[in-house]
């Protein structure tokens, strides 16, 4: 990493994202030369951080605003892993950030996390498109509306990166898969689970047989949580030693991508894991009604849009900064049979 200190501050350090991630930091041959501050809103999950790994946690939530704001001043990096659409919460880094640039002129770095989500129309799993987003093409995303998801976050991070206070790069992941692992995850400090897959894994447990929205003929990218975690270390890296030849801002988009599925493609494979082990009538899917979608997702237009929806886009960028993936559509879909008996598992134990 930086060959000097660099102070850097995580929110979601126990999440999936961020336990990967830190996982990564403290076996790195240079973890010593980053400085890092945690805040954590689980206690016990604080210490042990604090007591095995010498993290320096503070114990709070994003919506702790002061707080917030005064650990990202005197931060060199804010590393942003927790939700995507906490505008709040990046309102109140912005405020210290802008505070350290006023007080210093030095332009703080904040890493957020937006994703593919962006890129999604209402195909409702009929129907697939043509049109792929190319991340080294900064007007392929100027093109999308203002009201997309996660838009309502990374609008206002291009803006501050615009306005010279903040430097602003977003990562942009598709569909994350395989499980946690690693010594945080064995200790329970963070999270074993992605979101797509393992919440049409807990619908079609729920329903008794594998679901599919749609014919599931829409398409998404995906990315290994390895390979994703390996990509925030490489742009740490990168961003410590020189933030200002690390595209940012309108330019600072980075699809972290390795390959494109179908919905029927994940569909099919969990159907398949449930029927052969018990917990399915049969290794087809079957669509999902909006009455399902709404019990078990929450909602109709979530359910559509996470398990229904086309969201293409090319990662250039990425692959530009030297990030070298491992893995791709075949294991994506081996991934798929061990995550349904974990959460088979998970579901028996609390029942």
């Amino acid at each position: 990493m930086a060959s000097s200190t660099t102070k850097l501050f995580i929110l979601g350090a126990t999440g999936y994202i961020g336990g990967s991630v830190l996982q990564r930091i403290f076996e790195h041959p240079k973890r010593d030369s980053f400085e890092i501050t945690a805040l954590v809103r689980n206690a016990d999950k604080a210490k042990y951080l604090k007591d095995n790994y010498g993290l320096n946690t503070i114990v709070g939530h994003t919506a702790e605003f002061d707080k917030l704001a005064s650990l990202s001043e005197q931060a060199d990096i804010v590393l942003s892993l927790a939700d995507s659409d906490d505008l709040a919460a990046i309102e109140a880094v912005f405020r210290g950030l802008r505070a350290k640039y006023e007080k210093t002129g030095v332009r703080g770095r904040l890493i957020h996390t937006s994703g593919t989500g962006l890129l999604t129309d209402e195909a409702k799993g009929l129907w697939v498109t043509d049109k792929i987003y190319d991340d080294s093409r900064p007007e392929d995303i100027d093109s999308l509306p203002d009201n997309a998801f996660h838009r309502n976050v990374d609008l206002p991070i291009v803006k501050a990166d615009a306005e010279g206070f903040l430097r602003g790069y977003l990562v942009t992941p598709p569909t994350i898969f395989g499980l946690g692992h690693g010594p945080l995850f064995d200790a329970g400090i963070a999270h074993k689970h992605s979101q797509q897959i393992p919440t049409l894994i807990r619908t079609s447990i729920a329903r008794g047989q594998g679901g599919i929205v749609g014919k599931g003929l829409p398409i998404w990218n995906s990315v290994s949580i390895d390979d994703l975690a390996d990509f925030y270390v490489l742009l740490i890296e990168a961003v410590a030693k020189d933030p200002e030849a690390v595209p940012h801002g309108r330019e600072g988009f980075y699809i972290t991508e390795t390959g494109e599925h179908t919905w029927y493609d994940i569909a099919k494979a969990v159907a398949t894991a449930l029927y052969e082990a018990g917990a399915g009538k049969s290794p087809e899917p079957t669509p999902l009604t909006e009455d399902e979608l709404l019990k078990y997702i929450g909602s109709v237009h979530m359910g559509y849009l996470s398990l229904g929806s086309n969201a293409r886009g090319r990662g250039r960028q990425a692959l530009k900064l030297g990030w070298k993936p491992k893995y791709g559509n075949k294991e994506l879909i081996a991934s798929i049979k061990p995550e349904v008996e974990a959460i088979l598992k998970e579901v028996k134990g609390s029942a």
